[in-house]
This record gives structure tokens, sequence and C-alpha cells, in this order.
């Protein structure tokens, strides 16, 4: 069976084609901002350079987030559009996860950061031993002190890798903070699509999809456009200061 999988998660545009577990060939765009221009044709091509027809699809694998709303709503809407059209059937994968998967090689705990904007980074800890990944925390957002802070409470001074476009603007502030801290090199520090397949491959050999009706982003933490509306709205102002009520009671 041929899967195709992709990810527009993070300002890399990628795509992979597989067939029973082995990877056939993988694009790599960088395109901030372009995913919707370029994914369509970036697949087209990469399925033309490994003589596949896009009705050969047996399956598909997208990257969920989180990372770039825009980015993550874009590839979502697009695998939908695809497995509604072929019947096929669709895998998610969280792109933490993919980053994970690319260090896989790595035996230890492995710490997968994507750059969230507002000074914050989505993470997600693993627990990794002969290529395979075991996800030891929830996937949050925190600003990155406290990532130091809270990996320093967890790991007990064993070495951690880091992985991801966080790395770019926190890589000084993780090596000073983080006991046992190595960064990996900037080739894996975006998803890619192969490791998307990869793991896909691994839930669908186990019986698993997704209902691409229910298939959905994860986001983390509420779109900036969402928050917006529900702080400038009549009943999303009265939402957010409720909102805000409870969480001062919590402190």
């Amino acid at each position: 069976m041929f899967l195709l999988a992709f990810d527009t998660s993070t300002d890399l545009c990628t795509v992979a084609v597989g067939k029973k577990g082995v990877l056939l060939g993988e694009r790599n765009v960088y395109a901030p901002q372009g995913h919707m221009q370029k994914l369509l044709p970036i697949t087209d091509s990469l399925l033309s350079e490994v003589g596949c027809n896009i009705k050969d699809i047996g399956a598909i694998a997208v990257g969920l987030g989180p990372g770039s709303f825009t980015g993550v709503r874009i590839g979502v809407s697009i695998a939908k559009g695809l497995v509604q059209g072929l019947k096929r059937q669709v895998v998610g994968i969280s792109s933490l996860d993919a980053l994970a998967k690319s260090v896989s090689f790595h035996d230890g705990l492995v710490c997968a950061v994507i750059d969230a904007k507002r000074k914050e980074v989505y993470f997600c800890l693993y627990k990794c031993l002969q290529g395979k990944i075991e996800r030891l925390t929830d996937y949050e957002a925190l600003p990155p002190e406290e990532l130091c802070d809270k990996l320093n409470d967890i790991n007990l001074n064993k070495k951690v890798v880091l992985v991801g476009d966080a790395l770019k603007l926190y890589a000084p502030l993780f090596q000073e903070r983080i006991k046992g801290a190595e960064l990996a090199l900037s080739d894996f520090w975006y998803p890619r699509a192969a490791n998307v397949g990869d793991l896909a491959f691994d839930r669908l050999e186990r019986g698993e999809c997704n209902n691409f009706l229910n298939l959905a982003p994860i986001y983390v933490r509420v779109p900036i456009a969402e928050e917006m509306w529900e702080k400038t709205t009549d009943l999303g102002a009265r939402r957010w200061r409720a909102k805000e009520s409870v969480e001062g009671d919590k402190t």
C-alpha cells in the first residue's frame, strides 16, 4: 500500500511517499506562509518522481500540529479533501511526535520543542528506545524559562536531547538552564513527512486510523483570533472574565 504523508505545521512544507513502511521519496521546501500554494504542486511532483498516481495512494497521513495555526489548518483541510475524494484511510500524527521520531536513534530522553510565538514553546517529553518513542508528558505550551524548570524537575540530571525549531531562538537558554541538555543538529529541527509516515504506518499495522470527519488540529492553546473574539465580543468578554475569575481562584 502506498502512503502519502505531509506536514505543514512549521515553516517547512514537507511531503513523503512510502510503501509498506519503506520511504520512496520526500520533498522538503522552506515555505513560510506559503503552504497553500506549495503543498499540492510538491505532492504532484513527488508522486510523478516515484512513479505513483494519486489514485494509487491507499492512506494519507497528516501532521496535526501543534505549530502555526494557519499552517496546521491548511494541512488538515487538504488531507480531509483528499480522503473524502479518494475514499481512503487517514491517520493524524502529532508534529511533536514526528520531531521526536526523527532523533529516536538516541536511546534516552528527548524533548521536542516548537516555537509557539508569543514567547512560548510547544513541547512534549519522550523516552526513546531502539527507534520507538514513548510520550511521557502531555502536549503543552510554556514560556521557555518555565520549560527549563519543568525538565529539571523531571529528568533528575539525566541527559535530554532537545529537537525542534524553538532552538533557533532559545538554544543558549536551554543549554544554560537545563541540566544534561544536548541539542539536536539543525537538520532535525523541523517535523519531516517521512517521520509522519513512519508513525502512521505503525498505527495502520495496529488497525488504527482516524475518522476524517473528526480529524482536527492539535492547537494546545486557543488560537489568537478566537482569543481576540472572546475578549472583544459581549458573549466572549463574559466568558473571558469568568475564565480569569476561575483561574484567579486557583491561585
